[in-house]
């Protein structure tokens, strides 16, 4: 003969303990939730089953399960909002750094250039100059995309295609160079 098993009487305070479990489950511990079925808090809280689907029914369980849901739902998309917006602050930010942190290189190379020119050294040859131009267009284009700028209108065209406007370019400030050594004060043309 199979053992009956005592159902407890539904109470207002257990219902509501029961439509609180049903409507909004429980949390786990990885921040997941999970939702009972009506039947598994029937077993759990040994109630009668019609009874608990009549008060369900009348009270509109269902409906206030999905609202919390969805209400849920939209607290947890806001705050991974505000966490990814807060992250992208924090890498714009630092992409400004490392903006400005590249251009103070240059800038120093640059002006180390200069003066090792005026003090008769050798300066900084083509190719080296061509990457210092480069870093400075990469720093200019990180700044201006982590500030929300449009760097369409930067786009130069780093490759030099034609040589030799780039070689006359170069052999006029080496002649600008040799000038400046020798002291000449003319203009220069």
């Amino acid at each position: 003969m199979a053992k009956k098993t005592t159902k407890m009487k539904l109470t207002d305070t257990l219902k509501e303990k029961i439509r609180v479990e049903y409507v909004q489950g429980s949390e786990l511990t990885a921040g997941e939730r999970t939702l009972p079925s009506l039947d598994e808090l029937i077993t759990k809280h040994r109630v009668a089953k019609t009874t608990l689907y009549r008060a369900s029914a009348s009270e509109g369980w269902k409906a206030q399960r999905e609202r919390f849901q969805y209400e849920y739902m939209a607290k947890l998309d806001a705050e991974r909002t505000k966490n990814l917006v807060e992250e992208s602050r924090r890498l714009d930010n630092n992409s400004i750094s490392l903006a400005k942190i590249l251009m103070a290189t240059v800038g120093q190379q640059v002006r180390k250039n200069s003066q090792d020119i005026s003090e008769g050294k050798q300066g900084l040859n083509a190719a080296q100059v061509f990457s210092l131009s480069n870093a400075a267009l990469a720093a200019q284009k990180l700044a201006k995309i982590a500030l929300g700028e449009s760097t369409q209108n930067i786009n130069v065209n780093a490759n030099i295609q034609d040589n030799t406007a780039f070689q006359r370019a170069m052999e006029l400030l080496d002649s600008v160079a040799d000038q400046r050594r020798q002291g000449s004060d003319s203009a220069i043309h």
